[in-house]
């Protein structure tokens, strides 16, 4: 067939696109986009830190924080669901959803901080204490306190 041929049959014809067939099925350990519980999430910023692609952005306001989530560039490395220190986030186990501008598939969650079980003050986020048993739901005066009392070896109430 040569060329003219080719260009004349092309034109005359009306443009066709063939579909892709169905999705397949991900494989098992398939790491899609990231999602958080925000009934966990204490917006500490770790995986903000961790994330090699800045898909995410914690901001932390005076009475909340916002965790926002751009899966367009995100590598799905589960960088931030390793190193979570709450285990508030996992990964679906299927493909991000499909976009055609950057920022269309952006996700935010505004989170509030809890109170303090003790005093009933904010719990602010800090990274560095949430792994101690002491420090959880309880503020940084009072996490201080019940530390001090576990070092101390009583059982006092704090």
């Amino acid at each position: 067939m040569n060329i003219v041929t080719l260009v004349l049959s092309n034109w005359v014809r009306h443009p066709a696109t063939k579909r892709f067939p169905d999705r397949p099925v991900p494989s098992a350990g398939f790491r899609g986009a990231v999602v958080v519980d925000p009934d966990i999430c204490v917006t500490c910023g770790t995986c903000e830190y961790v994330c090699v692609s800045a898909a995410i952005e914690v901001t932390q306001q005076e009475v909340s924080g916002t965790w926002t989530y751009d899966p367009g560039r995100c590598t799905f490395c589960g960088a931030c669901v390793r190193h979570c220190p709450v285990q508030a986030l996992h990964q679906e186990p299927d493909c991000a959803a499909n976009y055609l501008r950057p920022g269309q598939t952006v996700l935010s969650e505004t989170i509030a901080y809890p109170r303090c079980t003790q005093c009933g003050r904010l719990i602010l986020p800090n990274p560095a204490t949430l792994a101690l048993p002491q420090g959880r739901g309880l503020c940084s005066d009072c996490r201080g306190r019940a530390i001090a009392a576990a070092m101390r070896g009583s059982s006092v109430n704090v």
